[in-house]
């Protein structure tokens, strides 16, 4: 199939949104946080958070005020690159959707326009923190590797050398970095259902 300018538009969105979500999710588990979190039931927020990745306002129906105030430095200019970076770390994984699919229809050209199209809407990797780039990505796919963990690790490294507030070692922070180790990996997996359900759908169409 061709991918003409509504599906390339369509998956751009889908993975910034992802982006925006996962971003979103990192306030309202800081937010949740600030009371008594050893009572807080993680499954909720987790739960509503993966139903739809692809929905930076999902968590909104929990009724949980986010303000300026409550998400502190995360406000910070400084912090507000991390969705540019969450944006970048998904966008270079796009390979490996060849691998989840018996027939993918996307080709590495394809690939490279989503690539270049997500740079220009704002996904960028801000001090080279995070590892791996689209080149490096693309050659692994290609000569069937194992592809590298999608985790959290160059959050960490963010928090302890450029964060304030987050890198002081207390239970909140703690808190907050925990949930992140499993809500990286869960919504890359989440994502990646998400397209290959979306590119089967146009394969049977066409």
């Amino acid at each position: 199939m061709d991918f003409e300018f509504k599906e390339r538009t369509v998956l751009t969105e889908m993975v910034e949104n992802t982006a925006e979500s996962l971003f979103n999710t990192m306030k309202y588990i800081y937010v949740i946080s600030e009371g008594d979190f050893y009572n807080i039931n993680c499954k909720d927020i987790f739960k509503v958070a993966l139903s739809d990745v692809t929905n930076p306002g999902t968590l909104d129906n929990l009724g949980i005020q986010v303000s300026d105030v409550k998400i502190g430095e995360m406000n910070s200019e400084e912090f507000r690159r991390i969705k540019a970076m969450l944006h970048y770390a998904f966008v270079i994984r796009l390979p490996f959707l060849r691998r989840a699919m018996e027939f993918c229809p996307l080709k590495e050209s394809h690939i490279k326009d989503l690539y270049a199209l997500a740079v220009k809407r704002g996904a960028e990797n801000f001090g080279e923190i995070i590892e791996g780039d689209l080149k490096t990505m693309l050659k692994i796919a290609r000569t069937r590797h194992t592809e590298p963990p999608f985790d959290g690790e160059w959050f960490r490294r963010w928090v302890y050398t450029r964060g304030k507030e987050l890198s002081v070692i207390n239970n909140r922070n703690m808190f907050l970095l925990g949930c992140m180790d499993a809500m990286f990996p869960l919504y890359y997996s989440a994502l990646t259902e998400k397209l290959t359900t979306t590119l089967l759908k146009w394969q049977e169409d066409n």
